[in-house]
């Protein structure tokens, strides 16, 4: 028979386990307490947010801020050009990064080490400091002996993602370079003995392999470019997007224009948050490959 714990040790069992409890719900609490208010005023009524006895759920309740939003938002223009750029630059980043990450992460080659350290240097330094370089050239982007003006257009954020200097793509190759390191090296011997040549090698064993992290890439490039404003609002401005409107959104009051700028928030995160729910394991198992996680 097995021997019964003593009760002292039961009781220290059961306090730690409420300490733990306590802590989570507490942190829990103050995460989700602000995303619970602006949800709950965004469907309040101007008398509601008047009346100091409405807190935890509407009065009368209404959409007038929902609607309000969607219109400033010019919602369904904004929404359609968001998910092409994004999609758009998540596929061009998922294509040079998945490239660069196997260059520098399988080959030995001299000045391997410089160029990852390019790649790190492209990751920290802010986008402020190159900002105005980048904006000049592609207002004057030189073609021969001809000058075009590429802003109100996606070739400015193409071009940057081709060339590995978009936002976020020195953590791309980062992450691809971390993943192919830990796969095991005799797959390209075995597919250079069936007669496969470095890229063939590549394209049929290296990319199926890969398909994980390469799906986290994307999720990860698509939900920054989703919401990215910096390079939105400098480069678009006939063109709605989620990052270059938000900023022009009012309601007339400043706490109206809070509670629109809420609903706002809420409806460019949603879509977000779907994605991360159905693809939270993808994610968590291919950083956790990548050795992200150690």
């Amino acid at each position: 028979m097995k021997k019964k714990k003593p009760t002292a040790y039961r009781f220290s069992l059961l306090a730690w386990s409420i300490v733990r409890f306590l802590i989570v719900f507490g942190l829990a609490f103050i995460i989700l307490q602000p995303i619970y208010f602006k949800i709950v005023s965004a469907f309040m009524s101007k008398n509601d947010l008047l009346n100091p006895a409405v807190s935890l759920l509407p009065g009368e309740g209404s959409t007038y801020y929902w609607s309000r939003a969607i219109s400033q938002m010019k919602l369904p223009s904004s929404l359609i050009n968001t998910f092409l750029l994004a999609s758009l630059v998540s596929i061009i980043q998922v294509v040079i990064c998945t490239m660069a990450g196997y260059g520098l992460g399988r080959f030995n080659f001299k000045g391997r080490g410089l160029i990852f350290g390019f790649v790190i240097v492209i990751l920290l330094i802010p986008t402020e400091l190159t900002w105005t370089a980048q904006y000049i050239r592609f207002v004057f982007f030189g073609i021969g002996g001809h000058t075009i003006n590429l802003l109100d257009s996606y070739w400015p954020i193409v071009i940057l993602s081709l060339t590995g200097t978009n936002i976020k793509n020195g953590l791309y190759i980062y992450l691809m370079r971390e993943f192919f390191r830990t796969m095991p090296g005799n797959l390209e011997e075995a597919a250079y003995i069936d007669g496969c040549g470095t890229i063939s090698a590549f394209l049929r064993v290296i990319v199926p392999n890969a398909r994980g992290m390469m799906t986290t890439v994307f999720l990860f490039s698509f939900c920054w470019q989703w919401s990215e404003s910096k390079y939105a609002l400098a480069y678009f401005r006939d063109i709605p997007l989620f990052g270059n409107i938000f900023g022009s959104i009012t309601g007339g009051s400043v706490l109206e224009t809070n509670i629109v700028q809420n609903a706002a928030a809420i409806l460019v995160s949603l879509p977000l948050v779907v994605i991360f729910f159905i693809f939270q394991r993808t994610i968590v198992k291919s950083v956790t490959l990548s050795g992200m996680a150690n």
